[in-house]
């Protein structure tokens, strides 16, 4: 009678840490990764970025996004923006080349005319974590100038991190 208990209890042990291993379960509450990286580098005049933004600027379908938070610098002297998307199932790659493309657009757009958002832009952030595709183009841009775009985003790349621990 014990063997058969302690067979039980070893399946049932062994079940319970296979669905507990299986698959990315990860969740974030995108508000609070927003938070972490507006403190870390605040934007020029955020603006909030709505549907419409996101399928004109973006590309996106929105059938790809569960939820998102999104600002942009309402002035044209800035290449700052923060999208944060959690992907609906198995659309985390699409929503991903959907910020390149946007990342790559900005700094074309600031590279004749605006160095430092140009450099901003085109080392821009794209983080995915599971459903989770964070992007930003942020930074201090006398740091950028004095010490060089990978010093402006050490703050932005820790406050990712430890939001999304």
């Amino acid at each position: 009678m014990k063997k058969l208990i302690a067979l039980v209890l070893s399946v049932c042990l062994t079940a319970c840490f296979a669905v507990g291993c299986s698959g990315s379960s990860e969740s974030y509450n995108i508000n609070d990764i927003m938070a972490a990286i507006e403190e870390a580098a605040p934007l020029s005049m955020p603006g909030d970025m709505d549907d419409d933004f996101l399928t004109s600027m973006y590309g996106i379908n929105m059938d790809d996004v569960e939820e998102y938070v999104g600002k942009y610098a309402k002035v044209n002297v800035s290449s700052d923006e923060v999208l944060i998307v959690k992907a609906a199932k198995g659309k985390a790659d699409t929503i991903k080349q959907a910020c390149e493309a946007r990342r790559d657009a900005k700094a074309s757009g600031c590279e004749m005319y605006l160095q430092d958002q140009y450099e901003k832009a085109k080392a821009g952030r794209i983080v995915v974590k599971g459903d989770y595709v964070i992007f930003v183009i942020a930074g201090d841009n006398d740091v950028i100038t004095s010490e060089g775009v990978e010093k402006a985003y050490e703050p932005i790349d820790k406050a990712i991190d430890e939001a999304t621990k």
